[in-house]
């Protein structure tokens, strides 16, 4: 129950998390064993952009287990306006959380318990955000999975650490600006995300 739950809250952290051409798919790996696939999309339409990334992974950790996770994250005027994740471990809802803009400000929800109205998050860079575009100069990111602001950190040219709750850091490789790979290290599971092609 703890593994399943772990690699769930994993994949909706980072999955989370330029151009239309840099659509596709990403392959989501362990070791050399690719267990399943990211689809990512962007689009745009006037002052709206809108992200999604959906995933799904088989794998045996004690017994078989399916993950879906499904992030979205809409911008209106160059602002983050809404967005949702979930996960489903084996069609069982294991973590969700939303973002509504409802009169101007933002109804946040977090699985199971937690809602609270509170002002839009001023950040205009979010995880999804990063799967499109290298965050030059950018110290912070809004993680869409926890709906709260997280360090982010250039460690060297192309690379980025992205800093989550619970001591948890997420590695960005980008290659001439394109994300080439997210690599996720949670001590005794470690996954790799690799643009395919």
């Amino acid at each position: 129950m703890y593994a399943r739950h772990l690699l769930a809250l994993l994949l909706a952290s980072t999955v989370c998390t330029a151009a239309l051409a840099q659509d596709g798919v990403f392959h989501i790996l362990r070791g050399d064993k690719v267990l399943g696939n990211i689809d990512v999309l962007r689009v745009t339409k006037g002052d709206r952009v809108a992200y999604s990334m959906i995933s799904y992974t088989s794998f045996n950790l004690v017994w078989d287990q399916e993950v879906r996770t499904v992030a979205r994250t809409s911008y209106v005027g160059g602002r983050v306006a809404e967005c949702l994740t979930t996960v489903h471990v084996n069609e069982d809802l294991r973590d969700s959380s939303a973002l509504r803009t409802i009169a101007g400000r933002g109804l946040y929800v977090v699985h199971p318990r937690t809602v609270y109205s509170a002002a839009l998050p001023d950040n205009p860079w979010t995880t999804a955000r990063m799967y499109y575009e290298e965050p030059v100069g950018q110290d912070s990111v809004f993680v869409e999975s926890e709906l709260i602001e997280c360090p982010v950190v250039r460690i060297a040219p192309g690379e980025y650490i992205l800093k989550l709750p619970r001591k948890e850091n997420n590695h960005y490789i980008y290659r001439n600006g394109l994300l080439h790979e997210i690599r996720v290290d949670r001590g005794w599971l470690s996954l790799v995300f690799r643009r395919a092609g």
